[in-house]
């Protein structure tokens, strides 16, 4: 192997000192690190946009990407503007060096500093004094970085890092600021304006100064258009536009739980969430507007979840995040609070799993105690015999304890434990089922999704695509527990309003806290699961509200900002529909003619039909009546016979719905009780006149409208509006 000649040897030994002095700086002037006084976070939506950004310790804001989120001509101009050989040279251009020295030398003061891109940045990383040393000091750092970053790196380097005026830095925090746009989406003015801006930021800005910045901008356009990057027809018509920015500063999104999610990633730059920006929009929107309705001092929180991902779509935590007479800041999401009834539903949907009941289960709302603990109804008053339906429905108090004192309440709480869904009290008791404890909304909103999930709990993403989050499903109920309560659910009738653009179905419950503190609902559908909680964040009272009146109607609303659902909940194979007999609770077949007094519809898990209980929750083992039910029933004159079958309910339409004939041609008038809601039996009448069908056409009808069903001697009556 022949030696290198003379010129080898000393391009080798040149390289060799260069190295060591490469080394040397690195041992003795390590590179700052870019971004020392931490990162300044922003928070964005699934599709990127911002929802909050927080600045760094030292108030400066930014938004960190990567050289391919900025708009290509953008790229092409700085470069083309302030260092056409950026690719080609080691950190330093000589020439311009050169050139900057003999206008020195000419003008006796500096006229260009002569600086590459990478000179630019390693003085944005190291800060000098415009001096022969401080000059010297730039282009050993610029040497250094061009040693340890690539081309690219030093390049997105600079564009996260250049001043543009105030405490902004970055041109995707730049962008936003003056255009209230992505820095991908720049036109050739707003890039030729933010290629010089960072050359005197603070003399040059736009908002401050339009016509030096226009006069910069133009300077700009004429070296893009020297460079063929822009045709002379351009040019003209370019140069006389003005500085136009874009004055819509939005108000921040989802504030709340931004704040909590800089919090948990203290060291990200950017925060990538799984909220939906324009439903996050609307639903803003809708609380300002609902808080009007509020009493002083109350604020409202609203989560919606997708079901089948289950992720966070949209997180209100407050009701308006501007007023502080409302406890703004307060995360309510986030904040522990008597449940009210709300954990009603997964009481039933347990009892179906044990075998306790079905959908029909005769249940004794009546006076009881169990092991001393006397629950009461909201109105004081009590039903007396009524379905599992029915009292879920109604939310009674008595039917749900009494059910929940056959399960044990150690049982029930380590069922939800074992869903990892985490209560807030000491000891396991009967007053969990009626809010004795606490709760977040956001652990409601996983136990309600179950109930569209196949009776499964999962942890619910909030990060989009977060590799490490923990998505196992937890067993709640069975697949056909929890389509059973669902459907129980589905059944209550929604608060008289306007009908909704998306005909859903929806299991929905609402809860009232102990004392009026706090008022709930959540609601189900097969693709989304809405939480919402209404009260005042200092759990003061507030008398005259309840979770039907108040969080219901919001609740509806926020499922009409919805898109329509694309899925449906699959019947289980175990659910079985099965005729029963009251009192016993068994089915048909197994029951004697002589003791079935009422037959009802009942769907069951497997065929099983429990019998019925006492009120004390062991089985009936003979025929009649439970004998606490039957003495209530004797000491107030109420009929051990059924008649609610004679009764007549109008279900759809309720009074006080408005429809509009744009949106609907017709409506279907149905009924509960006087039997099959179909039968001719039933006599239906149209402001007082007879009506021969079961639809109603509202191209017949406009105005105020009187709708009445009878059967037998009873009658039920519904006032409706129809629209143009």
């Amino acid at each position: 192997m022949r030696s290198p000649g003379y010129p080898g040897r000393i391009i080798l030994t040149i390289g060799g000192l260069g190295l060591l002095l490469l080394s040397w700086l690195d041992w003795q002037y390590p590179l700052p690190q870019p971004y020392p006084d931490g990162p300044a976070t922003v928070v964005t939506a699934r599709d990127g946009q911002q929802l909050r950004a927080f600045s760094d310790n030292r108030g400066v804001h930014r938004y960190r990407i990567s050289l391919e989120q900025v708009d290509p001509f953008y790229v092409t101009a700085l470069l083309d503007y302030e260092d056409r050989w950026f690719y080609y040279h080691p950190g330093v251009n000589p020439l311009a060096l050169c050139r900057a020295l003999w206008q020195w030398l000419v003008h006796g003061r500096i006229i260009s500093g002569g600086s590459t891109l990478t000179m630019q940045v390693a003085r944005l990383l190291d800060p000098h004094e415009r001096s022969v040393p401080g000059k010297l000091k730039q282009i050993a750092r610029a040497i250094q970085l061009e040693w340890h970053y690539s081309k690219a790196e030093i390049l997105t380097l600079y564009l996260n890092l250049a001043p543009f005026g105030g405490n902004i830095e970055g041109v995707e925090a730049a962008s936003r600021r003056y255009f209230n746009k992505p820095a991908r989406h720049l036109s050739i003015n707003q890039s030729a304006l933010l290629v010089v801006l960072p050359q005197k930021p603070s003399y040059n800005r736009p908002d401050r100064y339009p016509e030096r910045a226009r006069a910069m901008r133009n300077k700009v356009l004429r070296r893009l258009a020297d460079s063929q990057l822009v045709n002379p027809e351009q040019l003209g018509l370019l140069s006389r536009e003005p500085v136009s920015l874009s004055s819509d500063a939005q108000p921040p999104l989802a504030p709340l739980l931004s704040r909590q999610l800089k919090r948990q990633y203290p060291g990200q730059h950017v925060i990538r969430t799984t909220l939906d920006h324009t439903l996050q929009q609307r639903l803003s929107k809708l609380l300002t507007h609902t808080k009007h309705r509020l009493t002083g001092k109350s604020s409202a929180a609203v989560l919606i979840v997708h079901n089948q991902h289950a992720e966070v779509l949209a997180y209100q935590g407050s009701v308006d995040f501007r007023d502080d007479s409302r406890f703004a800041h307060v995360d309510m999401i986030r904040a522990v609070r008597s449940p009210g009834s709300t954990l009603k539903p997964f009481i039933y949907g347990l009892g179906l799993d044990l075998g306790l009941i079905h959908s029909q289960s005769l249940m004794s709302d009546i006076p009881s105690s169990f092991d001393g603990y006397k629950p009461q109804n909201l109105t004081g008053q009590f039903s007396g015999p009524v379905s599992a339906s029915k009292a879920l429905q109604h939310s009674l108090n008595v039917p749900a304890i009494q059910l929940l004192h056959r399960i044990g309440a150690e049982r029930f709480e380590q069922q939800l434990s074992n869903a990892q869904v985490k209560l807030h009290h000491q000891h396991a008791n009967l007053a969990v089922g009626l809010g004795g404890t606490g709760i977040e909304l956001i652990e409601l909103a996983r136990l309600y999704r179950s109930l569209a999930s196949q009776g499964k709990v999962r942890d619910l993403s909030l990060i989009a695509h977060h590799p490490h989050l923990p998505r196992s499903d937890y067993a709640l109920l069975s697949p056909a527990a929890s389509w059973i309560t669902f459907e129980m659910l589905s059944q209550l009738s929604a608060p008289d309003r306007v009908v909704p653009s998306n005909r859903r179905k929806i299991a929905w419950k609402t809860g009232t806290s102990y004392g009026y503190r706090d008022f709930w609902a959540v609601g189900v559908s097969a693709d989304y699961t809405v939480a919402v909680w209404v009260g005042r964040p200092d759990a003061s009272p507030i008398v005259g509200y309840l979770g039907a009146t108040r969080a219901a109607p919001l609740m509806f609303d926020v499922f009409d900002l919805l898109p329509a659902d694309v899925h449906r909940l699959a019947l289980p194979a175990q659910v079985k529909p099965v005729q029963i007999c009251w009192p016993g609770g068994l089915a048909h077949q197994n029951t004697p003619n002589s003791a079935c007094q009422t037959q009802l519809s009942a769907y069951t898990l497997n065929g099983m039909t429990p019998p019925t209980m006492h009120s004390q929750g062991h089985f009936m083992t003979k025929p009649g009546w439970p004998d606490d039910l039957a003495s209530w029933l004797e000491r107030h004159n109420a009929p051990t016979q059924n008649t609610d079958n004679q009764r007549i309910r109008i279900i759809q339409p309720r009074s006080g719905q408005h429809y509009y004939r744009q949106q609907v041609s017709k409506i279907e008038l149905t009924v509960s009780g006087g039997g099959d809601p179909q039968d001719k039996a039933v006599r239906w009448y149209i402001n007082h006149e007879p009506h021969a069908s079961t639809t109603l056409p509202l191209s017949d009808y406009q105005g105020n409208v009187v709708i009445t069903a009878c059967f037998a001697e009873h009658c039920d009556q519904q006032n409706i509006v129809i629209h143009p």
